[in-house]
């Protein structure tokens, strides 16, 4: 094996001399370029990464990282397949054919124009997240899985997208999502590949969309503003309402209660008079109280300077005087022990009930 070394040395030597390399530059012992060639090449896929085909140089014993697995071919034709740990194959008889990584891998699906229902052009991309599930059927089921899942993904988006209208769009992002892994992960069954989730990142709309949209927008929201503004000030009214109502309820309660005690009040008193005259001659007492009254009314009257006074009598303003005297005279008689006052009506006795009344 060390022979076989210093063979690659001496042929690396001699080709860097034809290509004019520096001969400081040119090691006499194998090369770590020659080394890494002992490891793996990759593949370059189509959106510039290194995936899969990986073609090493078999020493006999093989070291399989984690979460890789190792594609065996014997004399060109398919063995097995080795996972991590340490294995040994047969020099020069097997052949690591390829090389595959089990853990998930992202994948940036490139901007493309779609076109929705409602016929709006729109430019978006995404990020596919993949994982090789079955290395023997990406080894040989297709040439270059990711190149052919990007180009699935792509495809199926436009044809989802063509099913959705603008807003739809939007509010059914996730839909679309799930809709997208599910027809990769049907078609790339056979591939060895799972897709394990898609995202769409960007949406870019058109400038005439775009600027519809927010006028759109403005307008909602101007609309939900003077909705909520017409709604307080309906409930301020019925709040101010409500208020009236139940101030008038009180108000009215409260005349209705001082009206009732006032009525008692009243009553009461007049119970009370009622029981004093008893002990006296009550039509006399009655005319008497009616006299006093009626004058008290006129003093009260004559206290406005704009009143003018006007006797029930005109004629006969002195039988007013008598009649008062008379009246006076015979109470006076009564406290003496006579007998009991008699009281004649006075004029505007009707007129002195009628104020008591009010």
């Amino acid at each position: 094996m060390a022979r076989s070394f210093y063979t690659q040395g001496i042929v690396a030597t001699m080709e860097a001399i034809g290509r004019g390399v520096p001969s400081g530059a040119i090691a006499t012992t194998p090369s770590t370029a020659l080394l890494n060639q002992r490891r793996c090449t990759y593949y370059t896929s189509s959106d510039g990464k290194k995936y899969n085909k990986k073609i090493w140089n078999n020493l006999g014993v093989v070291i399989i990282p984690q979460q890789t697995a190792y594609i065996i071919e014997r004399l060109g034709k398919y063995k097995k397949t080795l996972l991590a740990g340490i294995h040994f194959i047969i020099p020069f008889i097997d052949k690591i054919a390829y090389v595959f990584s089990l853990k998930e891998e992202t994948i940036t699906i490139p901007n493309q124009t779609a076109i929705t229902k409602d016929n709006v052009t729109l430019n978006i991309d995404g990020v596919l997240y993949i994982k090789c599930d079955n290395p023997y059927n990406s080894s040989y089921g297709i040439e270059d899985a990711v190149f052919a899942v990007t180009q699935l993904a792509q495809v199926t988006m436009r044809s989802e997208l063509g099913k959705l209208t603008l807003d739809a769009t939007f509010l059914e992002r996730d839909n679309l999502n799930e809709k997208i892994v599910k027809a990769i992960n049907e078609s790339a069954k056979n591939w060895g590949i799972k897709c394990m989730r898609y995202e769409i990142r960007d949406i870019i709309l058109p400038v005439n969309i775009k600027n519809a949209m927010e006028k759109q927008a403005e307008a909602e929201r101007r609309k939900r503003a003077e909705i909520l503004q017409s709604e307080g000030e309906r409930e301020s009214e019925i709040n101010i309402a409500i208020g009236k109502k139940k101030k008038s309820i009180l108000i009215a309660e409260g005349q209705s209660f001082a009206i009732k005690a006032k009525a008692d009040a009243t009553a009461e008193a007049i119970e009370i008079i009622s029981n004093k005259i008893k002990k006296l001659d009550s039509n006399s007492a009655m005319s008497l109280l009616l006299a006093e009254q009626y004058i008290d009314v006129f003093s009260n009257i004559c206290k406005n300077n704009n009143t003018v006074i006007i006797p029930a009598d005109l004629n006969n303003i002195s039988s007013l005087i008598s009649q008062s005297l008379s009246i006076y005279n015979n109470i006076q008689k009564a406290k003496r022990g006579g007998a009991p006052p008699q009281v004649e009506s006075l004029p505007g006795a009707d007129l002195v009930r009628s104020e008591a009344k009010d």
